[in-house]
């Protein structure tokens, strides 16, 4: 059991241990509070301190790029001096110069008249000195200018007659060039003009062949049963197309040429040479079985199959015509041949029967031709051939102008030598006729007042030539590179 005086004395202690750990407690919240706080001020005081101090950097910065430009003035100040004392001394040197310059200009022209009067004296002098030598040799002076002046005058003309008849021998070449260039540009235009007329009146020809083949046609339709027959109308239809097309005559067509293939011998009935090399293969097909046995019936059922029939046959030829790929094995060739049917009716026919006819042969590299299409076409390479012939002229043409445009040049040249040369002499006659008249005749006409001159006679007049020489101006006949 516990004594109460101890539990009195340890109630009284208990309150003062709290206190003090209360007290103590407190001092040391209290204390780091403090601390707390004096670090806050701490890093305000570094952050300041680094904000002085770059502060301080500047104005040691300013502070020394102040004292650099107050170097600079300094040095500008010494310049300025500098150039202060050299202006001075230029003035100086410039009035020196200028006071220098006035005496050396009163010493020119005191020396300048000095020359003057004795230049006035030589002439005086040397006038004295001609006088007595005109006296002594006048009469053979005088003969002998008379001479040079007659000698020089026909020497001049007969240069001048020469040199006209150069000039005319060189222009007859060029004279002859234009009269043979006007000719061929002339025969050139007749010859267009010719083609033109020619192409009217074959398309009128054309017209009336025509209705001539539909008439033939319609008389043929018996005859033309027989296979052979039909093959051989459709290669006279061929050939009298060739005739109305102006082509049968021209070497560049060949009738019944066979070609050599792996596969046999292929014959074409027609190739057509084009110019540059090139040739088109035509070959006559008469499918006319199922056409000619419509043509004796009635409209009907059996009349249309007959006509399909026809269509069909046409097809068959083209197909088998594009197999024989003729531009294949003739060189030159264009990648397509000409099937020709020898009549418009047949083919527009078939074109009714089946639509698609055209476009399928297109498919296969094979053209269908009518007598129509296969005229103008052939119109077409004849017509090409005229234009080859024409531009062959007209190259011809061109190098005769090539030829004459050298020619100019030629002739420019001479020109140009034969101007410097008519100038020369014009120059030097003038320049003698100058001395005559300023250094001779004047002492020499003295002599008319004289008893030493016959009577009635007296010194001709000479005058100089007022005549310049035409420049040239053209260009081609100026500026000639014989390269």
């Amino acid at each position: 059991m516990t004594d109460p005086a101890q539990l009195w004395q340890t109630l009284l202690v208990t309150p003062w241990a709290l206190f003090a750990g209360g007290l103590v407690f407190g001092c040391v919240l209290l204390m780091l509070l403090v601390v707390r706080g004096l670090r806050r001020e701490v890093a305000v005081a570094a952050t300041e301190l680094a904000a002085l101090r770059a502060v301080r950097a500047e104005q040691d910065v300013a502070l020394a790029r102040l004292e650099e430009r107050a170097a600079q003035a300094e040095t500008l100040e010494a310049r300025n001096a500098d150039l202060s004392a050299d202006l001075i001394d230029a003035n100086e040197a410039l009035a020196a110069t200028r006071a220098q310059l006035t005496t050396e200009r009163e010493t020119h022209a005191a020396k300048l008249e000095g020359l003057t009067t004795a230049q006035a004296e030589i002439e005086r002098k040397f006038g004295e000195l001609a006088t007595r030598a005109l006296d002594a040799n006048n009469d053979r002076f005088l003969k002998a200018v008379s001479e040079r002046f007659t000698q020089h005058k026909q020497t001049a003309d007969h240069d001048l007659k020469a040199r006209q008849e150069r000039i005319e021998t060189m222009l007859k070449p060029i004279h002859d060039s234009l009269g043979k260039f006007e000719n061929r540009v002339g025969e050139i235009e007749k010859a267009r003009e010719g083609a033109y007329h020619a192409i009217r009146q074959q398309v009128t020809t054309l017209a009336e062949g025509q209705i001539r083949l539909q008439q033939e046609t319609n008389r043929l339709v018996t005859a033309l049963r027989a296979p052979k027959t039909r093959g051989n109308w459709g290669e006279f239809q061929l050939r009298q197309v060739v005739e109305m097309a102006g082509m049968i005559d021209h070497v560049d067509f060949h009738m019944e040429q066979s070609v050599t293939t792996e596969e046999g011998r292929l014959r074409p009935d027609a190739t057509v040479n084009l110019p540059g090399g090139k040739r088109i293969v035509i070959d006559a097909k008469t499918p006319l079985d199922a056409y000619l046995t419509a043509a004796g019936m009635e409209d009907g059922p059996e009349r249309a199959a007959q006509m399909d029939g026809h269509a069909r046959q046409l097809r068959t030829q083209m197909q088998g015509l594009a197999k024989k790929s003729y531009f294949d094995v003739i060189a030159g060739s264009p990648d397509f041949v000409v099937m020709f049917i020898p009549g418009e009716a047949f083919y527009s026919q078939a074109l009714s029967n089946d639509p698609t006819l055209f476009e399928d042969a297109i498919r296969n590299k094979v053209i269908i031709a009518t007598p129509t299409t296969l005229i103008a076409l052939l119109k077409s390479v004849a017509y090409g051939w005229q234009q080859e012939r024409m531009s062959a002229s007209a190259q011809e043409a061109v190098l005769l102008a090539q030829e004459l445009y050298k020619r100019f040049g030629i002739l420019g040249e001479r020109l140009e030598k034969l101007g410097k040369s008519l100038s020369n002499t014009v120059r030097d006659y003038n320049s003698t006729i100058a001395t005559a008249e300023s250094r001779i005749l004047p002492q020499a006409r003295k002599f008319e007042g004289m008893a030493i001159a016959h009577r009635g006679d007296s010194i001709p007049d000479v005058s100089p030539l007022d005549v310049d020489v035409r420049e040239i101006a053209a260009p081609e006949l100026r500026d000639h590179d014989p390269d």
